[in-house]
C-alpha cells in the first residue's frame, strides 16, 4: 500500500474550524471517493478531544454492507480463502469502530434536531435542495461537510448533469431539462473560503483556489489538539449565569447561548408577573428558539402553573420543546415516575415514522399539573390554561393566532423567520404587526398613534418600514403610550455553530434564505403605466453578481408573500422545461441599479397530452407528475378531450406587501392573459418556444468552445469553473418575445378564500373545481379556476359553459355535506358568479337561436343550440321549470305548505323539510326570473343547502333572528311565486286552442297578490252585508215557497182568454202567448250564450282543480261582476 503526504491546506482548514467553531466543505471526485472518509476522519479528529459521530445519507444503495457482524464475517472468509484484504481492512475497519448513523434520504428529517461532527452526501445526482439543507444543518461548527460525486471526467459536465428529481419536471413535455440549479451549485462553492475539492488521491482541484489562497499558515507542527475560541458573549454568559440563584440558575444554566439566557430570563419575568402578557421570540433556524420555549414550560412547572397547553402545526414540530422540557424538569430535580410521567404518542408525532413522540407531562410532586399538545383549532382548551405556548406560529393560520391570544391570559409565541422548512417571513410580520396593534398603541387619535400619522408621509418609511415601525414601537413603549402586554425577544447567535459561519452563508445565498424582507421601493407607479418582462432563466441562475442580485429580490417577493416555502421550488422554477418567470416593473428602471420589483409570475405550461394516454391512465386509477390542471379537470368531469388542449397555470402571482391591494397583481395576470392570447405578437408568427431556446443555447456553446478547450488542457486538477460569458437578455419585454405558445386557457390553483376568489374573478377565471378536503394547515379548500383564450385556441369556447354547469351543480348538492361549514359570503360569491356567467351565455343563445334568413345565421343558430344542448347535459335540464320536474321535489300539499308560510299562517318550521328542494332549483337556476336579493340569497345558501339554524345564519351575516326570518319569509314567497307561474304557463300551453279563454284568466291572475288573513275577513263580513240588505229589500217574490204559486201572463191576454171560455166548458183557462220569429231567434242566441258562459266557468274550474290553486276572494268577486255583466246584456237584447 503505497503512501502518500496530505497536502497541508487540508489538515490547516480543519483546525482554523475548529477554532472558529465554524463548519468546512470538502467535495471528493472519483470512483472510490467513499474510501477517503477514514483518512479525513482521522485528520479531524488528530485535533478533538470530543468523540466524533458521523451522519452517513444515501438513496438506495451503499456499496457495502452498513451491518458490522456481517461484514466481520466476510472479512474473516477473505483471510481463509488468502485474498488480499490489506486495502479494504482499514476501510472495514473504520466502519466497524465508529459510531456512524446510516440514513435513507427519504428519512432525512430523522435527522433533524441531532447534531453530527462529519455529514457525508453519497448519491449527490439524487440530492434535492430540501434535502441538501436539512443534511448540512445537522454539522456542528468545526465538523465537515463531504459530497460523493462519482463518474465524473471533467468539471463542466455537472453543466449537463440529470439529476433524479428532473424525471417529475418533464410530465409531458417533450422538452429536455436544463440543470441550471446544478451549475449554480458548483458555482457558488468556487465563492466560498471554506470549501476543498480533492480527488480521492487527496489532489486538491484548481475549483478551490480560493480556499486555499485564504487559509493563513498557524505553525502547527504534528497532531496538537484545537479548542474554541472564548468570545466575549461567552465570558458574559458566565457571568450571568454565577449571578442566577435557585430554580433560576437550573433553567439559565441549560442556555448555551448569551441571546438564548436572555430571552429565557424574559420568559421567567412573564411568568413571574402572572399578568395577561403575550410573549413574541423570533429567530433564524438553529439559533434555539424552541429549546428556550421548552426550558420556559419547565420553569412555569415550578412556578405553580397548572393547565399548561402547547401547540403547532403538528406535534412533530414539537420535539424540540418537549425534549428540552424534560430537560428543565430534571435540571429543576424532578425525578420521571417519582414526580412526573411522560406521555407518549406512537403514532410517529407527524413525522411518518414509528418511533415514540412526546405529547406531554403528568407532573405530581405538590399538586396535578399537567403539560399537554393541542391542536391549533381546540380553543376551547385554550381559554382555560394558565399558559398556552405556541411554536412556529407563522405555519399556523392568522386568525387562528389572534383567537389563541385573546383567549389565553399569559401566552408565549415563537416563530422562525428564515429557515428551509417553508415558513414565510411575511405572515411572521403580519402576525407581529397585530400583536403590536391589539392594544391602541397603534390606534389613530391618541397621542402616539397621532405622531406614527404624522410620519407615514415621509420618505424613509416607505425606505424600511418595518424598522420604523419597530422604532416608533419601541419609543411609544418607553413612553408608556404603546402596548405593555406586548414583549418582543429576538435570538441572533446561532448554537451549533459560531457567528458568521461561511457555510451557513454559502448555503443561505445559494438558497435564497436569507432576509430579503427589507427591500427599498423607490416609487409606487400607477397600475396602467407598468410593464411585464419575461425573465431568462438562463442568465437568472448563471451566477453573475447582477443575476444573482436579481435572483434574490426574486425570491425575497416570492418568500413573503407565500405561507409557506421550499427550498425545491427554487429548483423547480429554474430547471423545470415547463415553467416560466415574469415580473412587473415600473416605467423609469435606472441603468445603473436594478428596478423595483412590483410583482412576480410563475406559470407552467400544461396540457397537450395524448388522449389515449389520458384514458389509459384514468382507467387504471392513476396519473402521471406534472401537468395538475389537465389531470384534474379530465378526472372530474371524464372528459380526455380536455388534457388534448394546452394552457398556462399561475402557480404563483406574489406582489411586496407595502404593495398589496394597489392593483400590481391584476396589471400583471392581465398583462400575462393578452400576452397568451397573442396580443402583443402577430397572430401569424406562431413559433415555438423549444426552438429559441435551442437557438441561443447553441450559439453561446459555440462561443465557449475556445475557452472551454483552454480550461481542459491540465484535466480534471487544472480545471476552473466560471460563470458563462455571453448569455441572452436578463429581462425582454412582452412585445419582443418571440415564439409564443399557442394556448386554449390560462388557469390557477389555490386555496378558496373570499379575498383569493374576489381577485381571480375579477380577472375573468371561473371556478371549475373545488377539492372536497380541506387544507389541514390552512382549513382551505383548492381549487382551479380557468378562462379561455378564444384568439389562439384550436378548439371550440363550449366546454367552459358545460363544466361550469356541471361544476355549479355539484357545488350545491355537495354544500349541506363536505362543505356544510364554509363560509356562507364564501359559497354565495361562487354561485352568483356562475349565475352571472350562464345569464349571459343564454342571452347568446336566445339571440342567437331568433335568427336564421342567411346561411351564417343558421350556423350561428346551429352552433348555439349545440351550446345549450352541452350545457343542459351538464346542468340536468334545459329550459324552465316543468311540472314533472317539480313533482319529483314538491307535491301538491308541499305547495299549499309554501303558500300558508308566505301569508305568514305557518311557522318556518313546517316547510323546513322543503327549503333544501326549493334552493336547489333556485341556484342551479331551474325556476326563471325570481331575483333574490343578496341578504335573500344568503339566507337560502346558509337555510336551504347548507342546513344552518337561524341562529347560525344570523351569526355570521350579523343579523337578529327576527329579520333573518323576515327576511327568509320574502325570499319564499318570491320563489313560491316564481313555481306557481312556471306551472300555470305548462298547464296553459297544454290546453291548445280550446283553452284560449282559460289562459286569458290565467294571465289575468298572474299579478294578483295573495290576500293576508285580515284581509279575507274583512272581504267576507262585506259579502254578509251585501247578503242581508237584498234580503230586506225584497218582496214576497223572493220567498221561493211563495213563488211556486205565482201567475203569469199580462192583464190583455187574461181577459182574451176569459172572454173565449165556453159556459159549458171546465173551471181552467189557458193564457197562450204567441211568439214571432225574431224572438225565437233571440231565444236561441240567449240559450247558447248561457251554454258557453257555462262552458267558460266549468273549463275555468276545471283547470284550476288539475293545478291545485283556489280561487280568492278577489277572484269570486270578479266572476259574479261578469255574472251581472252578462245578466245586464241578456236584458238589453231582450234575451232574459
Amino acid at each position: 500500500m503505497v503512501l502518500k503526504k496530505l497536502d497541508p491546506s487540508i489538515p490547516l482548514l480543519l483546525r482554523t474550524s475548529l477554532q472558529a467553531h465554524h463548519r468546512s466543505i470538502f467535495l471528493v471526485i472519483g470512483s472510490s471517493a467513499s474510501h477517503t472518509i477514514p483518512t479525513l476522519f482521522q485528520v479531524r479528529s488528530k485535533s478533538t478531544l470530543d468523540k466524533s459521530s458521523i451522519l452517513w445519507t444515501y438513496k438506495d444503495d451503499l456499496g457495502f454492507s452498513s451491518h458490522k457482524k456481517k461484514r466481520m464475517k466476510k472479512l474473516k472468509g477473505m483471510e481463509k480463502k488468502g485474498l488480499q484484504v490489506e486495502s479494504a481492512t482499514s476501510f472495514d475497519l473504520f466502519l466497524t469502530t465508529t459510531q456512524i448513523t446510516y440514513l435513507y434520504y427519504k428519512d432525512a428529517s430523522k435527522a433533524l434536531g441531532k447534531t453530527y461532527d462529519m455529514v457525508v452526501i453519497q448519491d449527490f445526482q439524487s440530492i434535492t435542495p430540501d434535502l441538501l439543507a436539512k443534511t448540512v444543518e445537522t454539522c456542528r461548527g468545526g465538523g465537515v461537510v463531504v459530497f460523493l460525486l462519482s463518474g465524473v471526467e471533467s468539471l463542466k459536465s455537472v453543466y449537463s448533469m440529470t439529476m433524479d428529481v428532473h424525471s417529475r419536471y418533464r410530465g409531458s413535455s417533450k422538452e429536455e431539462v436544463k440543470p441550471r440549479f446544478v451549475e449554480r451549485f458548483f458555482l457558488s462553492l468556487t465563492k466560498s473560503n471554506r470549501f476543498l475539492a480533492v480527488d480521492e488521491e487527496f489532489n486538491i482541484l484548481k475549483m478551490s483556489e480560493r480556499t486555499v489562497k485564504s487559509l493563513k499558515p498557524d505553525g502547527v507542527q504534528g497532531n496538537v489538539v484545537v479548542s474554541k475560541r472564548q468570545s466575549a458573549e461567552d465570558v458574559e454568559l458566565e457571568k450571568i449565569k454565577s449571578q442566577c440563584e435557585g430554580n433560576v440558575k437550573a433553567i439559565v444554566s441549560l442556555c448555551v447561548t448569551l441571546c438564548q439566557a436572555k430571552s429565557v430570563l424574559t420568559f421567567l419575568d412573564a411568568l413571574s408577573e402572572r399578568a395577561k402578557t403575550t410573549v413574541s421570540l423570533t429567530s433564524a433556524r438553529g439559533r434555539g428558539k424552541s429549546a428556550s420555549v421548552g426550558m420556559c414550560v419547565a420553569a412555569a412547572v415550578s412556578y405553580g402553573y397548572g393547565r399548561i397547553a402547547l401547540t403547532g402545526p403538528e406535534v412533530g414540530n414539537l420535539t424540540t420543546v418537549m425534549e428540552f422540557c424534560q430537560k428543565g424538569l430534571d435540571a429543576l430535580n424532578y425525578l420521571e415516575h417519582k414526580d412526573y410521567t411522560v406521555i407518549y404518542d406512537t403514532s410517529g408525532g407527524g413525522q411518518g415514522d414509528k418511533t415514540k413522540a412526546i405529547v406531554g407531562f403528568n407532573i405530581h410532586r405538590e399538586h396535578m399539573q399537567t403539560v399537554t399538545f393541542h391542536s391549533p383549532t381546540e380553543a376551547f382548551v385554550f381559554s382555560n390554561a394558565d399558559l398556552v405556548c405556541v411554536d412556529e406560529a407563522a405555519a399556523i393560520p392568522l386568525p387562528i393566532i389572534k383567537s389563541i391570544i385573546d383567549s389565553a391570559g399569559l401566552s408565549f409565541i415563537s416563530s422562525t423567520i428564515k429557515g428551509y422548512e417553508g415558513t414565510g417571513r411575511g405572515l411572521s410580520l403580519k402576525l407581529i404587526k397585530a400583536m403590536r396593534e391589539k392594544k391602541g398603541g397603534m390606534v389613530s387619535g391618541g397621542g402616539g398613534g397621532s405622531d406614527v400619522k404624522g410620519k407615514k408621509g415621509d420618505k424613509k418609511v416607505h425606505e424600511d418600514r418595518w424598522k420604523v415601525e419597530a422604532e416608533d414601537y419601541k419609543r411609544r413603549v418607553e413612553a408608556g403610550e404603546g402596548n405593555p402586554n406586548l414583549k418582543e425577544i429576538t435570538l441572533t447567535t446561532p448554537i451549533r455553530y459560531g457567528s458568521g459561519d461561511p457555510v451557513e452563508t454559502w448555503l443561505d445565498n445559494l438558497l435564497c434564505l436569507e432576509d430579503n424582507a427589507k427591500q427599498q421601493l423607490k416609487t409606487r407607479p400607477a397600475p396602467e403605466t407598468c410593464e411585464l418582462y419575461k425573465v431568462d432563466r438562463d442568465a437568472l441562475f448563471s451566477y453573475h453578481d447582477l443575476s444573482e442580485k436579481f435572483l434574490h429580490k426574486v425570491m425575497g417577493v416570492l418568500t413573503s408573500a407565500h405561507y409557506k416555502n421550499s427550498p425545491n421550488d427554487l429548483m423547480l422554477l429554474g430547471d423545470s422545461p415547463t415553467h416560466r418567470l415574469f415580473v412587473l416593473l415600473g416605467p423609469e428602471n435606472s441603468e445603473t441599479s436594478l428596478p423595483d420589483i412590483l410583482a412576480v409570475v410563475q406559470v407552467a405550461l400544461e396540457g397537450n397530452i395524448n388522449k389515449k394516454t389520458v384514458e389509459a391512465q384514468l382507467g387504471r386509477g392513476k396519473r402521471e407528475a406534472g401537468d395538475m390542471i389537465p389531470w384534474t379537470v379530465s378526472q372530474q368531469f371524464g372528459d380526455a378531450e380536455f388534457a388534448k388542449m394546452s394552457g398556462a397555470r399561475v402557480v404563483r402571482l406574489a406582489v411586496p406587501e407595502e404593495c398589496q391591494g394597489m392593483g400590481y397583481g391584476s396589471r400583471a395576470i392581465e398583462q400575462v392573459y393578452r400576452f397568451y392570447n397573442g396580443d402583443f405578437v402577430d397572430l401569424g408568427d406562431v413559433g415555438s418556444e423549444k426552438e429559441s431556446d435551442a437557438e441561443e443555447s447553441d450559439g453561446e456553446d459555440e462561443d465557449e468552445d475556445e475557452s472551454d478547450e483552454e480550461n481542459n488542457k491540465g484535466g480534471l486538477l487544472n480545471e476552473k469553473l466560471k460563470p458563462r460569458k455571453k448569455l441572452p437578455p436578463l429581462l425582454l419585454p412582452l412585445s419582443e418575445v418571440k415564439g409564443t405558445p399557442q394556448l386554449d386557457w390560462i388557469g390557477t390553483s389555490f386555496g378558496l378564500t373570499p379575498n383569493l376568489f374576489k381577485f381571480w374573478q375579477r380577472t375573468g377565471m371561473k371556478l371549475l373545481y373545488l377539492r372536497q378536503t380541506a387544507n389541514p394547515l390552512t382549513g382551505e379548500h383548492s381549487s382551479i379556476m380557468l378562462r379561455p383564450l378564444p384568439n389562439r385556441s384550436k378548439f371550440s369556447d363550449s366546454w367552459m359553459p358545460s363544466f361550469t354547469a356541471d361544476a355549479r351543480r355539484r357545488f350545491v348538492n355537495l354544500l349541506s355535506t363536505v362543505f356544510r361549514s364554509m363560509e356562507v359570503r364564501n359559497a354565495l360569491a361562487v354561485l352568483e358568479d356562475v349565475k352571472a356567467y350562464h345569464d349571459k351565455i343564454d342571452s347568446r343563445i336566445d339571440q342567437a337561436s331568433s335568427g336564421g334568413s342567411t346561411k351564417k345565421e343558421r350556423k350561428v343558430k346551429n352552433a348555439a343550440n349545440n351550446l345549450g344542448d352541452a350545457i343542459s347535459s351538464r346542468a340536468g335540464g334545459k329550459g324552465g321549470l316543468t311540472a314533472a320536474e317539480l313533482r319529483l321535489v314538491l307535491t301538491d300539499h308541499d305547495m299549499k305548505r309554501l303558500e300558508l308560510y308566505g301569508r305568514n299562517l305557518c311557522d318556518h318550521h313546517l316547510i323546513a323539510d322543503l327549503v333544501g328542494g326549493v334552493a336547489r332549483l333556485q341556484f342551479l337556476g331551474r325556476i326563471k326570473g325570481v331575483e333574490l336579493s343578496s341578504v335573500q340569497s344568503a339566507l337560502m345558501v346558509g337555510m336551504g343547502l347548507q342546513g344552518k339554524s337561524v341562529t347560525e345564519v344570523g351569526k355570521e351575516l350579523g343579523l337578529p333572528d327576527n329579520q333573518v326570518l323576515a327576511m327568509f319569509n320574502k325570499a319564499i314567497r318570491k320563489m313560491g311565486a316564481g313555481i306557481r307561474e312556471a306551472v300555470e304557463v305548462e298547464a296553459a300551453n297544454e290546453f291548445g286552442q280550446t283553452g284560449n279563454k282559460s289562459v286569458e284568466g290565467l294571465e289575468k291572475m298572474k299579478d294578483v297578490t295573495e290576500l293576508t288573513l285580515e284581509e279575507e275577513q274583512e272581504a267576507a263580513a262585506e259579502e254578509l252585508k251585501e247578503k242581508k240588505k237584498k234580503k230586506k229589500k225584497g218582496g214576497i217574490l223572493d220567498d221561493d215557497e211563495i213563488a211556486r204559486y205565482h201567475v203569469k201572463g199580462t192583464q190583455e191576454e187574461w181577459k182574451e182568454a176569459l172572454e173565449n171560455k165556453g159556459e159549458g166548458e171546465g173551471g181552467s183557462v189557458q193564457v197562450k202567448r204567441k211568439r214571432d220569429a225574431e224572438e225565437i231567434e233571440d231565444a236561441g242566441l240567449g240559450e247558447n250564450f248561457k251554454r258557453s258562459n257555462r262552458y267558460y266557468e266549468e273549463e275555468e274550474e276545471r283547470v284550476r282543480e288539475s293545478v291545485g290553486l283556489k280561487m280568492t276572494e278577489k277572484m269570486k268577486k270578479d266572476k259574479k261582476r261578469k255574472k251581472k255583466d252578462g245578466k245586464k246584456i241578456r236584458e238589453i237584447g231582450g234575451l232574459e
